[in-house]
């Protein structure tokens, strides 16, 4: 650009504009449906007509249709596809290994939270493990009103003055009892499902108040089509006489891909002694059993029904009860059997002395594909979840946590590649990190978890709330597996959900005057840089564990992560002025040149930092006429 034609081209941050918000989920459907059907739209808006159709007879303008329903799920898919204008705000104080650790540990309210996290993790999670509260009539709470998801949260949190914000019982008595438990569940199901790889699993706990509800439920939001299975997990051995009719031993674990297609599910290194019991002979120091060769089959075919030579020179057919009506086969065609025939084993029947002839099952050596029933000891109870939190802390300080032998089998399966990222956002005591952690020392990973759990009140004086009894636990299990020869990463950065940083103009005010005087500083009181900095990470999609790097120009900080994608300048009132802007500007430039990121470059930058508009101009226009130009913001 030429001296004397220099146009500062820097964007204001406005409401509504991208970095205000978390993703906008409608405008991103609109722009797929607009790629596939552009003749369906006109004046950006949907034609509703021409999309009919252009989709002919697959579109159902029945009333009448298959599928779960309930009073209140409309209002529900509108609450998963609302914006979030919340933040997160950093807890260095709170995380251990906070520069250099992988994993995170979020407080906060898990639907705003999952919003939050759209733009950063979308498409690549790869194994979301939740343990949702059951639906009992006594443990599971929820919002009673979702009009501001935020401004709920913070009520309930003890962060406002207001006395709204209550959560509720979900009595078995109320007319809505299953309809509040789906309210709660189909907008957090429908965000977590954008947060899958495509080769990913969610991998859901429950018992049978709602499995069947949420078996529909899981059909309608991740397609039928993308159901894996269910596992049965035996939580207790045997029960009480308060049981009622049955004594419940068992909980489920329904198990959805985001495409099935892609999904490779690991097999299982070691089976069960109940399931190996069967190897009962070795050959080589590799285990086998003997299959009988016949079998009975309600479809004969003659091909299947033929003579092999037995050791002695003899002939042996398929055994028949009944010779006129044959119905016995070989499991092996002709053909397999020449080729195989030092497969085959022959014995004589200690009753008759006739042949029998068996064919070699070998144990697997690369494990055996995953098994429904999680009923051996090696899959933990709910004892054992009990006694390692007791163990970890003294003494009980959460109710039925899930056992980490259970949640290690399912990470085996559904997580096995090392560089999985492992999602929870019913957090708990922390159950799945405990097993996480523990599985990257046994084999070498290098597995993330993100954590999201409410700060619920405990009642207690040492642990407040769960979300202290998960970060306490997090602590707990990385000093006891330090020692470890592989310990891995076992730390984690700690945030906290909360309003924008940035406090915006409110159109609806009428004073003004008064409103500009109290945004001279538009930055919320007691928010530091740091803070304004992990809301502009979230909004350019960049990971919560990313490296943050700070220098300092001409005593102001800038930061860099992303690997050189986001720089910010986001000092006080006034502190870039004429006299030091072409400083920092030339400092951000040779810090990009040093970084070379593949992609553009975008600066944010505090408006009210500015001195004056000169200052505001000479800074932008350094940089944007810089051999790879920035994209440059101001707040």
């Amino acid at each position: 650009m030429k001296q004397g034609t220099i146009r500062v081209t820097m964007h204001t941050v406005e409401p509504g504009d991208p970095e205000t918000h978390s993703k906008d989920l409608v405008a991103e459907n609109l722009e797929q449906l607009q790629k596939l059907f552009p003749s369906a739209f006109t004046e950006g808006k949907v034609d509703f007509d021409s999309l009919r159709e252009l989709l002919g007879d697959a579109v159902d303008d029945g009333d009448e249709k298959f599928g779960l329903t309930w009073f209140g799920k409309r209002n529900a898919r509108r609450i998963a596809l609302k914006p979030s204008t919340a933040t997160l705000l950093p807890r260095p104080e709170e995380s251990v290994d906070w520069d250099t650790t992988r994993n995170v540990m979020i407080e906060g309210d898990n639907l705003e939270v999952l919003k939050l996290l759209q733009k950063s993790y979308a498409n690549t999670v790869k194994l979301i493990y939740i343990d949702p509260p059951y639906n009992t009539g006594k443990d599971f709470i929820y919002p009673d009103s979702f009009k501001d998801s935020i401004q709920n949260y913070l009520e309930f949190t003890g962060q406002t003055d207001s006395g709204g914000g209550r959560l509720s019982s979900n009595a078995e008595t109320s007319g809505r009892y299953h309809s509040a438990w789906l309210d709660m569940m189909y907008p957090r199901l429908t965000l977590a499902r954008s947060l899958l790889a495509d080769d990913g699993l969610i991998i859901v706990s429950i018992d049978d108040h709602e499995v069947h509800n949420l078996r529909a439920l899981l059909d309608e939001i991740f397609g039928g089509e993308n159901f894996i299975g269910s596992f049965v997990w035996k939580r207790k051995a045997g029960g009480g006489d308060d049981s009622g009719h049955i004594a419940i031993e068992h909980e489920y674990l329904l198990c959805y891909g985001r495409r099935i297609e892609s999904v490779r599910l690991a097999r299982i290194k070691h089976e069960s002694p109940a399931m190996t019991a069967k190897y009962n002979r070795s050959e080589n120091g590799r285990r086998y059993y003997l299959e009988r060769l016949d079998k009975t089959s309600l479809t004969y075919s003659s091909a299947l029904d033929f003579e092999i030579e037995c050791p002695d020179g003899t002939w042996i057919s398929p055994p028949q009860n009944d010779p006129d009506n044959p119905t016995t086969i070989w499991r092996w065609s002709k053909s397999k059997v020449a080729d195989s025939r030092g497969e085959l084993e022959f014995q004589r029947d200690k009753k008759t002395g006739e042949w029998r002839v068996y064919t070699r099952t070998w144990e697997s050596l690369d494990g055996v594909t995953a098994r429904s029933l999680l009923v051996d000891a090696e899959h933990g109870r709910n004892r054992d979840g009990t006694q390692e939190l007791i163990s970890l802390f003294g003494g009980r300080v959460f109710t039925n946590p899930k056992p980490v032998k259970m949640l290690k089998h399912i990470l085996r399966i559904a997580a096995s590649d090392p560089d999985s990222i492992v999602l929870d956002f019913f957090a708990g005591s922390g159950s799945v990190a405990h097993a996480l952690m523990e599985m990257n020392g046994e084999d070498g990973g290098r597995r993330r978890f993100v954590l999201v759990q409410l700060p619920e009140s405990t009642g207690r004086s040492d642990y407040a709330t769960i979300s202290e009894i998960t970060r306490a636990r997090l602590r707990k299990v990385g000093e006891k597996l330090s020692g470890s020869l592989d310990a891995g990463d076992l730390g984690f950065r700690s945030f906290v959900l909360s309003e924008g940083n940035i406090v915006r103009w409110d159109t609806s005010r009428p004073d003004f005057e008064q409103q500009a005087f109290e945004q001279i500083e538009n930055v919320r009181d007691g928010r530091s840089e740091q803070d304004i900095l992990f809301e502009l990470l979230l909004s350019q999609g960049l990971d919560l564990a990313s490296t943050v790097d700070t220098r300092t120009f001409a005593d102001v900080h800038v930061f860099a992560t992303g690997g050189g994608l986001l720089f910010a300048a986001l000092p006080p009132v006034g502190s870039i002025s004429k006299n030091n802007a072409e400083e920092i500007a030339q400092g951000i430039i040779a810090w990009r040149d040093e970084l070379q990121p593949e992609a553009d470059v975008t600066v944010f930058l505090k408006d009210v930092a500015f001195a004056d508009d000169v200052a505001k101009a000479n800074l932008v226009a350094i940089l944007e006429q810089h051999e790879f130009p920035f994209i440059v913001k101001s707040l």
